[in-house]
């Protein structure tokens, strides 16, 4: 139910306001080294309270590993890691428990869970769970330098904002930008109507995108274990994401053939293609170009504005108003869990097919 992977499988478990939420790797051979410094940055871009359009919850976010390293390598056995969360307040979840908000899982886990639920900050269907996600991929995503496999992801349209043109294959340029929307007069359009959203009480959505370079050819399987049924399965693992698509995606559905082909040619010694309408797959195995995909990350459910609702112990209408700190703007965090996410995926895709 919380694990996730094929030869590395990650479990995470936790949750909003406990003591402690972690995770765990299994199935990473022994000495990987584990660059704490290069994943803590990662989860540094995650971290909440960094910047007016973020929830302004304050938590460290520090990593604790309590197995599976010794002396700075992987061991052979679980990799396992811990945060400790400090700064929660559960009284604002107290007209949550009976009065579930539109767009979240409180109903959903009433209906599963009943009575016992663990409904303070959303529980394990919080967006706080994403954490060990991060930390995790970005493992994966130091061990994959290697291959000079580069993930790219970034805001590419919001608030009516549209980004066209593709920034540089570096995965640290959109953290240049207040918005990670990689383009300096869209980046501060969007950032101003992120601050007229926080203003109305509300929230924004998102489309973002995500490029991988220098994939290996031949990475993924046919049918069940396809790269875009593994990606897709990695991305729906994360909280508010509603939609993917694959390169053209549903543009496809009006091209005719001849558009929708990517046309082979040789370049360098390398079978290539014109177009990328495929997203760098094709029959769920990779070509050698880049995998491109888009999500489409749904406004966060908790906005200050009153939204009808109802009381699931009274069974009758009532309304919701949600205190408490929340983001406005969740995609802002959520691009550095797409892009970690991402490479677990592709190390997890890569040890399918060879050994590290």
């Amino acid at each position: 139910m919380f694990s996730l992977g094929n030869e590395v499988k990650l479990t995470v478990f936790g949750s909003s306001h406990g003591p402690y939420i972690g995770g765990t790797m299994d199935g990473l051979p022994a000495g990987i080294n584990i660059d704490e410094e290069f994943i803590q940055k990662w989860l540094d871009r995650r971290k909440p309270g960094q910047t007016i359009i973020t929830t302004q919850r304050k938590e460290d976010d520090l990593m604790e590993i309590i197995g599976g390293s010794h002396n700075g390598y992987t061991d052979g056995s679980p990799f396992t890691f811990i945060f400790k969360n400090k700064d929660y307040i559960d009284k604002h979840y107290d007209d949550l428990k009976a009065n579930p908000r539109p767009g979240h899982a409180d109903l959903t886990m009433y209906y599963k869970y009943g009575e016992y639920r663990n409904y303070e900050g959303g529980g394990f269907f919080s967006g706080r769970m994403t954490m060990p996600l991060v930390a995790a991929g970005a493992l994966a995503m130091d061990i994959i330098k290697k291959y000079n496999i580069k993930i790219v992801t970034y805001i590419k349209s919001a608030g009516g904002i549209t980004l066209e043109e593709s920034p540089p294959d570096n995965e640290d340029y959109a953290y240049d930008f207040k918005t990670r929307m990689p383009n300096k007069e869209k980046d501060e359009l969007l950032y101003t109507r992120i601050l007229d959203v926080i203003k109305e009480g509300d929230s924004l959505g998102s489309v973002i995108s995500t490029k991988i370079c220098n994939v290996p050819e031949g990475i993924g399987e046919p049918f069940f274990n396809s790269i875009e049924s593994e990606i897709s399965k990695a991305m729906f693992s994360i909280p508010g994401l509603k939609a993917i698509e694959f390169g053209s995606g549903f543009k496809l559905g009006n091209m005719k053939g001849s558009q929708a082909n990517d046309e082979f040619y040789i370049e360098n010694n390398k079978i290539v293609t014109k177009t990328n309408n495929s997203g760098g797959i094709l029959g769920g195995i990779t070509n050698g170009m880049p995998v491109e995909f888009n999500i489409a990350m749904k406004p966060a459910s908790s906005i200050r504005l009153p939204q009808k609702t109802v009381n699931i112990e009274k069974m009758e209408a009532s309304e919701v108003v949600v205190k408490g700190r929340h983001d406005p703007f969740i995609s802002y965090r959520a691009v550095p869990v797409i892009q970690a996410m991402t490479a677990f995926v592709i190390l997890d895709m890569i040890m399918s097919k060879r050994s590290l």
